[in-house]
Order: C-alpha cells, then structure tokens, then sequence
C-alpha cells in the first residue's frame, strides 16, 4: 500500500541504474512525485562534504530548485545528492525524510532508512533494509514487441534460452577463454533441448570476446550485439519472450531484471579477478577487526568492496537462481510471492518513518 497523501521528490543520480531503481521505489510508495534532473558536479560535491554547515545552508542557487511546500519524502541513490537532500529536511524542519539506495558514500546516521543489496556488506541496524535484489522492476512501456528482432525469432525452434552478457567489471573478467566457454554451455543445451539461445550484448562485453563467443556458437544461436542508445533495447524483448534466461555473473541490475521477468534464471559465472577471491577468502574467515570495519562504516569512514557473490548466495538461498544443469527449478509462484513480500516490506518500513 502506498502511503497515502504523501509527497516525494526524487533527486536524480548520474547513472542509469540508479535512475531506474529511484523510479521503481517512488513508483512503490508514492503516487505525488517530482523530479529533479540535475546534480552537482564532483568538484562541488567534495566542497560542500567538507565545508561545515553545508547541510545548513540553502544557497541561491539551491533556493531556486527547493522550495516549499516541502516533500514527505526524499529520494536519492550513491552520495551525489546527500548534502541536497540534507538542506531540505533542515529547510523543511525535519518534516521531509531522506531515503537512500545502495550505498550512500556517508555516516549511516545522516538518513532516515537506506535501501541496500547484500553485496555492499552495510552493517543491520534499525536505518537500513537489506533487500535480496537491486530494485531493477520492469518498465510499464517497453520495446518487447519490437517487430524485427520478432520476426527474425520466429523460424528458431523453442524452447528459447535469453542470454544475457555483461562484461569487465571490478571483480570479474570477460575474457576470450570465457566466452568459449559460454559457446560450448550454449551449444550442450541447445542439443540437450532442441531449442534456439538468444543472446545479447551490453555496452560492457567486451568486443573480442564477443566475436570468440560467436565464432563458436552453432546455428541454434544467434549473437545481438548492443546498439548505440538511440536504437530500441532488445532486453525488454527478451526477457518477455525467452522461456528462460542466462546472466553472467558481473551485473547485480541485468540479474535483478531477469528474476524479476518471473523466468526460470541460472548465472553464468566470469573468471574472478584476484582481488575478488581474496575478498571471498578473508570474509570466510573469522579475522579480527570485523566490529571495528562496522563502526568505520556506520561512520561514514570506511566503504566495504562490492561483493556480489553474497548476492548470489542469498538469492541461491532463497530459491531465486537455479543451477544451470536445470536440475532444481524454481517454483515461480513462489519466486514471485517472495519478491512481493519484500516490496511490502519496504513500503512498510517506509511508512514507519511518519508515524
């Protein structure tokens, strides 16, 4: 249920997927909602964090942007925005609540409630909600209808497996050996089924291993590689239309999007770099300083490395990935009540914040 009669302003994130997440989550909990499309640049972000009384001070500029009457409700994502969503609650005299999601790059206690995902290791308290996925919900208009990418699907025997690619990121690699080897896991299961895999690109995958991929990949596939932004995004397409999806392992936004299509979905996982496994190494063990991390990062003075195998292994848990052998499906229904069950557990611990 959305919190009735309740304002919420929204200041945009620089990127994408913040963006997509902050519309999710006002969509979620409130139906009075205003944009703000422009943030800060770094320079003046970095000032205005060690500046003191920043947080205090509506500045001319600022003035011209905020003004009352002041929202229930204010959203942001990262630390771009933390000082301006800071001088409207002291502007608004408390009365305006400040929502986070993801890391805030700030002391936990500067916010009403953050939003976060397991992979970025925040410590519990009462003012953060540690959700299993990213808030990467479908968009109620997409291009899943997109006439060509259809029609060239329609000869391709079924069932159809979407695979999703992502590319380099901190903790994984997409190298050319990788990508062989996703080519021979396609093939097995396109023999094993008699069905197509439909495979995407991003921006990210890196271009020979790509061609590696494609250069492998038997007639019962076939290679869509990404298009400049103006072109219509093939991804709503194929998680309508894929009977069940493939995501590789480096990208938290594109596997919450795919579980959130309500398909069967399986993780290709990407060679680790070093730095990842020894971050896995060190949080299986018992070592000391742990407490000492938590308050650091309470604090504002200590930002944990993203650890997106402790995504993986809570949304194993919970029954939300299956292994890619499809020896375990997931009961769909229950996927889906689960993920309900946390939007009203987010709603309701929003609602908490005005009573």
């Amino acid at each position: 249920m959305k919190s009735a009669g309740k304002t919420t302003w929204v200041l945009a994130a620089p990127g994408a997927g913040d963006n997509h997440q902050l519309r999710a989550l006002a969509s979620l909990v409130s139906d009075d909602i205003r944009w703000f499309e422009a943030f800060d640049g770094v320079p003046r972000v970095l000032i205005d964090r060690l500046r003191p009384g920043a947080a205090k001070t509506m500045q001319a500029d600022k003035k011209e942007r905020f003004s009352p009457p002041w929202p229930n409700l204010v959203l942001i994502a990262g630390g771009r925005s933390v000082i301006d969503a800071l001088r409207i609650r002291h502007a608004s005299h408390g009365h305006s609540r400040i929502v986070c999601i993801g890391r805030p790059w700030a002391p936990l206690g500067w916010f009403d409630l953050v939003v976060t995902t397991p992979q970025y290791q925040l410590p519990e308290s009462d003012s953060v909600l540690c959700l299993p996925l990213p808030l990467n919900l479908p968009d109620a208009e997409t291009d899943a209808e997109h006439p060509v990418i259809l029609s060239e699907w329609l000869d391709l025997p079924r069932p159809w497996l979407g695979v999703l690619l992502g590319g380099d990121s901190g903790s994984y690699q997409f190298t050319q050996n990788a990508a062989i080897s996703i080519a021979d896991q396609l093939n097995s299961y396109t023999r094993s089924t008699g069905g197509s895999a439909l495979v995407i690109s991003s921006p990210r995958t890196p271009g020979a291993a790509l061609t590696a991929l494609e250069s492998q990949l038997q007639p019962a596939g076939v290679v869509h590689r990404w298009q400049a932004p103006q072109q219509p995004s093939l991804l709503p397409a194929v998680l309508q239309h894929a009977d069940s999806l493939w995501v590789t392992s480096d990208s938290a936004s594109m596997l919450a999007e795919a579980i959130y299509s309500a398909k069967q979905v399986s993780l290709l996982e990407l060679p680790r770099r070093l730095r990842s496994r020894l971050l896995r190494w060190m949080r299986k063990r018992a070592l000391p300083g742990k407490t000492i991390k938590q308050k650091l990062v309470e604090r504002g003075l200590w930002l944990p490395a993203r650890d997106l195998n402790l995504l993986h292994e809570r949304l194993r848990h919970q029954g939300l990935l299956s292994d890619l052998n499809h020896a375990a499906q997931p009961e769909l229904n229950k996927v889906n009540q689960q993920l309900q069950q946390d939007h009203e557990k987010l709603r309701r611990r929003i609602s908490r914040l005005f009573e």
